[in-house]
C-alpha cells in the first residue's frame, strides 16, 4: 500500500521543482506522500530537450515522488466526469490528461496537488479534494 496522500499533476510538478516550493514541501517529499502516475510522467518527460535531459528528468521524478499506477476504470471515469462537466457547461476547462489524472487521484483516494485551476472545476462536479501546490 502506498503512503501517498497527493497525486501531483504536471503543473504542480514543474512548480514544486522550483527551489522555494521544493523547500516548502521538503518534509512531504521526504515522507513519500506525493506521488506521480504514468500519464504525469509522460507529460513531464515530453518537455525533455534530449535523451540525457529525459533520463535526468526521469531520475529526478523517481527520486522525489512515489508512484501510483493508473487504476482500472480511469478512462471510463474520465469520460463520466467530462460528461458531467459538459452538463455543467464547463467541459472546455479540463483536458483529457487533466481528466485522467483527476480520475486516478479519485480512484486512489488522493488529493490532486497542482497549479491548475481546471482541477478546481473538476472538483466542483466530483467533490474530490484538490490543493494548489502554492498553498503549502
Amino acid at each position: 500500500m502506498s503512503a501517498a496522500l497527493y497525486l501531483i499533476d504536471t503543473s504542480g510538478l514543474f512548480r514544486i521543482l522550483q527551489s522555494e516550493l521544493r523547500k516548502a514541501w521538503s518534509d512531504q517529499l521526504a515522507a513519500g506522500v506525493i506521488a506521480t502516475c504514468p500519464i504525469v510522467e509522460l507529460e513531464f518527460l515530453y518537455s525533455a530537450r534530449s535523451l540525457a535531459d529525459r533520463l535526468e528528468k526521469q531520475q529526478l521524478m523517481h527520486d522525489l515522488f512515489s508512484w501510483v499506477p493508473m487504476p482500472e476504470g480511469a478512462y471510463e471515469r474520465a469520460g463520466e466526469v467530462q460528461q458531467m462537466l459538459t452538463e455543467a457547461g464547463a467541459h472546455r476547462s479540463a483536458g483529457p490528461v487533466d481528466l485522467l489524472i483527476a480520475a486516478t487521484a479519485e480512484r486512489e483516494r488522493l488529493t490532486v496537488l497542482c497549479d491548475d485551476p481546471d482541477y478546481q472545476t473538476v472538483a466542483r462536479v466530483t467533490g474530490q479534494p484538490v490543493k494548489l501546490v502554492t498553498e503549502v
